[in-house]
């Protein structure tokens, strides 16, 4: 994705879900990503640096590049032999998206 290219409120959305964030840097990329705010103009509004608004832009616009149209992301813990099972599934879900 371009660094000028804003997300959906859904795109963002499926973005963030499943990933270990705090509210902050999430509400941080939001005003960007989404709100089309500048990450300098972000970072004064809120009082961090340009460093943090640009760490959390980041990892939501990696996990929305990440995550394919018609996929999401979830966080589960398992026993092993169910833990390999979605690993499996993992592997040939991948496979599938990128071939497509």
């Amino acid at each position: 994705m371009s660094a000028n290219k804003l997300l959906t409120s859904d795109q963002f959305e499926r973005a963030v879900a499943g990933l270990t964030i705090a509210d902050r840097p999430v509400a941080m990329a939001r005003k960007v990503l989404v709100e089309g705010m500048s990450q300098a103009d972000c970072a004064r509004a809120l009082g961090v640096s340009r460093n943090a608004v640009s760490l959390a832009v980041n990892r939501v616009r990696d996990a929305h590049d990440e995550v394919p149209a018609g996929f999401e992301r979830v966080t589960a813990i398992l026993p092993l032999h169910q833990a390999s099972v979605v690993k499996s599934w993992t592997e040939q879900s991948s496979l599938k998206w990128k071939v497509a």
